[in-house]
């Protein structure tokens, strides 16, 4: 994911985010910034996606999550 800038913003993988049942991993992944076109960062996820499952073997669901200042602000706003 460190390749991988959608609309400018940086990829992060949440470790609290991971888990894995049956065959299936699930991460969930958030963006540094919200970004502008979110097509690109649906698009940058499903090019993580179909690389790890090409060179590692591995089924992964990336879980698009809101940038931090975000999730901060929504719970701010409660």
């Amino acid at each position: 994911m460190k390749d991988k800038h959608p609309g400018g913003a940086t990829l992060e993988a949440l470790p609290q985010g991971v888990r894995h049942e049956q065959d299936w991993w699930y991460i969930s992944v958030r963006p540094s910034v919200e970004p502008e076109r979110r097509y690109e960062y649906y698009e940058a996820l499903a090019d993580v996606e179909n690389a790890l499952e090409e060179a590692e073997h591995l089924t992964v669901l990336l879980l698009p999550t809101a940038p931090e200042n975000i999730e901060a602000e929504q719970l701010s706003a409660r």
